[in-house]
């Protein structure tokens, strides 16, 4: 090993200790890992509570919708909040929101005195809450790291995340199969309360924080955040180029693969291997992406979800469970170093003040074509059968996606904050002033 590789992994070893020992950060990682962990046993406390409730699977569709639709229509305006407010109260607040509607419903189911208009009352409240939450704890992120701990803190974020979103389903299953969906819903009301807990004991400071701007509204601040997201070329493309991949692979994968895997491999067992591969190749990569430090952080994440396809090309060729498993682990690993590069990617070359409403204009344009391909996949997989209909997905996922990241080479790469700099609030108060292209202003795609 050579002395540069031992000065970068005692630097990486400092920094994560550093981290770790930080007051502020360890309790936002306990609420982002309390919150991974509400938000994966949600689902299965919801589904098997309307299920319970009127045994319609249309019912549960159509709250699950409206829950969606809530939490989309939401998020620009949740973008903007983050932006206006403090950012830690935000938090709170979207917390204690969401532990009011689940004690209610576990009340209401634990009674027997539940009926469907409370789990549509939950969509719209939880949902709405939710979605406050999204950008706030984006963008709060800087706000709690120095800018050259960020790749660091957002991979232990992502890991335990990413871990706790695992082991959700399964404890919320076993807890539905024991006592009951109210008992689920009280389960995460207390995760709520853990949330709120520890999100008040961090005392996050307040120096990302900025003045509202008192002579513009809500639209105003809106149109500040779509100004600050469409001169960014690189970073509306990388959006696109996921807006393209969450249509025509993950929404048909998440449709189709399980088909493929009851039909051909065995069922929910090898489901559930692939599944755990996918979680673990997931896992490793957040947890080692701080030893990677691309020239060109765009170009690195524009190529990546290029390699995200295996899982649905190994699911669509009619290969044994075991080589689907190894695809799952390495389209894990690719999905891990995405998230983690991309959001230290925003937080570094985004100023604060508009960072809440810039990640919530990708929040938004990222997840909004996720609902065709749900609906089509279906029909598609019907018609032509499900295996082709998931290699197709691949290949034009796979052209798609490359075509982007053709282009993103050519697009001018942002400047990025490695460290805190002093005239931070100048840099704030410029990000909300009227935009004047300069000589260094990035170029769209030429």
């Amino acid at each position: 090993m050579s002395d540069v590789e031992v000065s970068d992994k005692k630097g990486r070893r400092s920094k994560r200790r550093r981290l770790l020992t930080d007051r502020n950060f360890t309790c936002l990682l306990a609420a982002r890992l309390g919150s991974s962990m509400a938000n994966g046993f949600l689902p299965v406390a919801e589904s098997f509570g309307i299920l319970h409730t009127t045994g319609s699977a249309s019912d549960l569709g159509l709250v699950l919708g409206v829950q969606a639709a809530v939490s989309l229509a939401l998020s620009l305006f949740a973008g903007v909040a983050a932006d206006r407010f403090p950012r830690a109260p935000l938090l709170i607040v979207s917390s204690i929101v969401r532990l009011t509607a689940a004690a209610t419903l576990a009340i209401g189911l634990l009674t027997d005195t539940a009926t469907l208009a409370w789990f549509f009352a939950l969509a719209v409240v939880y949902g709405g809450a939710d979605a406050l939450f999204g950008p706030a704890s984006m963008a709060i992120m800087p706000d709690v790291v120095a800018k050259e701990d960020l790749d660091e803190a957002n991979a232990l974020v992502g890991a335990f995340s990413s871990l706790a979103w695992t082991v959700a389903p399964a404890t919320a299953g076993v807890v539905v199969a024991a006592y009951g969906s109210g008992a689920a819903f009280l389960v995460e009301s207390v995760l709520m309360a853990f949330i709120t807990l520890c999100l008040i004991f961090a005392k996050i400071p307040a120096r990302g924080e900025v003045e509202p701007d008192h002579e513009g509204g809500t639209l105003t601040q809106l149109k500040q955040g779509w100004r600050e997201f469409r001169m960014r070329p690189w970073l509306w493309l990388l959006t696109l180029q996921w807006t393209l991949f969450s249509l025509v692979l993950l929404a048909p994968l998440a449709v189709l693969g399980p088909l493929v895997a009851d039909t051909h491999l065995g069922g929910a067992a090898a489901w559930g291997v692939i599944g755990t591969c996918m979680t673990i190749g997931v896992l490793c990569a957040e947890f080692t992406s701080g030893r990677i430090k691309p020239k060109r952080p765009v170009v690195f994440i524009a190529w990546l979800p290029p390699l995200i396809v295996f899982e649905a090309l190994a699911l669509g060729s009619g290969v044994p469970t075991v080589v689907v498993a190894g695809a799952a682990l390495l389209s894990g690993c690719a999905i891990g170093l995405q998230g983690v590069f991309f959001q230290t990617l925003m937080q570094r070359a985004v100023p604060s003040a508009v960072l809440g409403r810039v990640a919530a204009f990708d929040l938004m344009a990222s997840e909004i074509a996720q609902p065709v391909g749900f609906a089509v996949a279906g029909p598609l997989g019907i018609l032509f059968g499900l295996r082709p209909v998931l290699v197709g997905c691949a290949v034009v996922a796979v052209v798609g996606t490359a075509l982007f990241a053709l282009a993103l080479a050519r697009v001018e790469q942002p400047e990025l904050q490695v460290q805190n700099e002093p005239d931070d609030a100048g840099l704030r108060k410029s990000a909300i002033e009227p935009h004047v292209p300069d000589s260094g202003s990035e170029v769209p795609v030429s």
